[in-house]
């Protein structure tokens, strides 16, 4: 399995769930314009594989591949902090422990972090630990 691979099916869940919820995505790389008005509401992504684990002697062992995900709840300034958690609790929910994608699996609850509060926007990034073995 390939990192881009690893990337792109979690993108495709991402992209399900932002239509699902009916909120614009921002994904690394690509250009975005957050929605204004005071009642805006979106989403962030971004990637971080990380290292790779040897598990096998031979060229063609198993590794474990790892890395994790942020998915921001994002909102306009104003709104009060609800809006944030309401979000960030359905994306816990969406990619709960056990979620599987390209051979990879989330492999612990998500979690959220610290509001991180900008003057144009609000963000409650939300955690998403995965990881998988794969030969060779």
């Amino acid at each position: 399995m390939s990192d881009t691979a690893i990337y792109d099916a979690f993108a495709r869940l991402v992209t399900a769930f932002a239509a699902a919820q009916d909120l614009a995505c921002s994904y690394p790389g690509l250009g975005f314009t957050p929605p204004a008005g005071a009642g805006a509401r979106w989403l962030e992504l971004q990637w971080f594989p990380n290292q790779t684990e040897n598990y096998g002697m031979a060229d063609d062992g198993p590794s474990l591949m790892q890395g994790f995900a942020q998915l921001s709840a994002c909102y306009r300034p104003g709104q009060g902090i609800m809006v944030g958690t309401i979000i960030t609790d359905q994306i816990i929910a969406a990619f709960a422990k056990g979620t599987t994608f390209a051979g990879m699996r989330v492999e612990r609850k998500p979690w959220t972090s610290s509001i991180i509060q900008d003057p144009d926007r609000h963000m409650h990034p939300v955690t998403i630990r995965w990881r998988g073995f794969v030969s060779g």
